[in-house]
């Protein structure tokens, strides 16, 4: 009795499902798409992508801008740089 080599039948195995799924990737498509029954619905998807993404940077940038000048306001109001201001002057 001859012994089969497991490598032999471990590769036939793979091959048959790489078989199916190369079939199943190439094939016909299993469901018909939606998109063919109804063709130019969703034509400008991408400029209200583009227009959400718009308003998003802008909220974003106007929020930092914000921020940053607040904090420059802040310092400048802060007593410590008044008091150097007055000193410098001063002398």
């Amino acid at each position: 009795m001859e012994e089969r080599n497991q490598t032999e039948t471990w590769h036939r195995s793979l091959q048959a499902v790489l078989d199916a799924l190369n079939q199943t990737l190439h094939g016909p498509p299993l469901c018909p798409s939606a998109r063919a029954a109804r063709p130019g619905r969703d034509d400008n998807a991408f400029l209200y992508i583009l227009f959400v993404m718009t308003l998003f940077a802008a909220t974003v940038g106007s929020l930092i801008l914000g921020y940053t000048r607040s904090r420059k306001v802040e310092k400048r109001s802060d007593p410590y740089h008044v008091y150097i201001k007055n000193r410098v002057s001063m002398i």
